[in-house]
């Protein structure tokens, strides 16, 4: 490789490690501020017995309440709310989790506003209720509200922060990679070998 192109290629090394960080955290910010706000809203409900002194697990009740939360059309026209009957909105706005240990149920809605999202939460946690409910008689558990969703103070995402972290990180990333590709500059006893201006030998005749 020629000497040139050997100082181009150390100079790319030296300046990709303090540019593509700062790359990448302009552009991580630019992308936190460009996209829309989404708000998370979360509704809490518990499962209890109905039937004194009969063993239940209400723990397990609520996974599986959880897991079927989502599931196609079982809260469809619960109160006439579009929300409910909208599968595939429900199915990418909202998430339902149980605690392992304990009956409760977390019902996370997003929006793109902080009402919409609380207004999904609670919708969706009293539908389930009223569907759990109506077959108490068949599973000796009942839901009941525990916590409403009230409309959240900031947004859930972007965050700015975050976006900026993730994406200096992949900057230094890709100047890393850059620095073990390239190869370094030419060495000081490469360019004095290479220097045109050398001794000349001479000869006594």
């Amino acid at each position: 490789m020629t000497h040139p192109v050997q100082r181009v290629a150390g100079a790319l090394r030296t300046w990709s490690l303090l540019a593509l960080p700062l790359i990448g955290m302009g552009a991580g910010l630019t992308y936190s501020l460009v996209q829309r706000p989404v708000y998370t809203a979360d509704a809490y409900t518990v499962v209890s017995g109905v039937r004194q002194g009969a063993p239940t697990q209400e723990a397990d009740f609520a996974q599986a309440f959880a897991r079927v939360t989502v599931h196609p059309g079982l809260l469809a026209g619960a109160g006439g709310d579009a929300y409910l009957s909208n599968g595939e909105l429900l199915r990418t706005t909202l998430q339902a989790s149980a605690s392992p240990d304990a009956p409760l149920i977390r019902l996370a809605a997003v929006a793109d506003t902080p009402d919409e999202a609380a207004r999904r939460a609670n919708s969706v946690a009293g539908a389930l209720t009223a569907y759990a409910n109506r077959h108490s008689a068949d599973t000796g558990v009942r839901l009941a509200g525990f916590a409403p969703a009230v409309p959240p103070a900031v947004s859930s995402s972007p965050r700015p922060l975050v976006a900026a972290a993730v994406s200096t990180a992949g900057g230094l990333l890709l100047a890393a990679l850059i620095w073990m590709a390239l190869p370094a500059g030419p060495r000081r006893d490469d360019r004095e070998t290479a220097s045109p201006h050398r001794p000349v030998e001479t000869t006594s005749a």
